[in-house]
């Protein structure tokens, strides 16, 4: 008997973390928003060097917000790097599945796709001419976990 007691107060104390840690995530940072819409206005306006240092500077300062990072996918696909691309998604996509979630307003999964397709052809190219070349060995690893990630989401 006392060990059903236990096992009943450890799960109401897991279930009172997750509330606790959904609550915490919901919390809003106005000046966060403010520099994110800022980013998006200066890659609107072709501005990529300024958007560029100021997305590393959010990412510094908020290393487990997932909207910076896709944002420096956008600035590496503006650079014509795909490969680059793919892996900033990636660290988005970590952070936060949504951006994978049709039923999301953060859905980017097309997106996502195609640049992570894009990435394929630029690695196969290059393992093609190099098959010894440890990044792109390393980029067609994470290419192959962004497929995972795209066959399990909901897009």
């Amino acid at each position: 008997m006392w060990g059903l007691f236990l096992i009943i107060t450890q799960s109401g104390n897991q279930e009172e973390q997750r509330e606790t840690q959904r609550v915490a995530v919901q919390i809003k940072d106005p000046a966060l928003d403010n520099k994110i819409a800022l980013a998006k206005s200066l890659l609107a306006g072709n501005n990529i060097e300024q958007a560029e240092k100021l997305l590393a500077e959010l990412i510094q300062a908020y290393p487990f917000e997932s909207v910076p990072y896709f944002l420096n996918g956008d600035v590496r696909l503006y650079r014509q790097d795909p490969v680059g691309a793919m892996l900033e998604y990636r660290k988005a996509v970590d952070l936060n599945p949504d951006f994978l979630d049709k039923k999301s307003d953060m859905f980017q999964g097309k997106k996502i796709k195609k640049t992570v397709e894009e990435a394929r052809a630029v690695i196969e190219s290059g393992l093609t001419a190099n098959s010894a070349d440890a990044a792109l060995l390393t980029a067609r690893k994470e290419y192959y976990y962004m497929l995972r990630k795209i066959a399990g989401s909901c897009g």
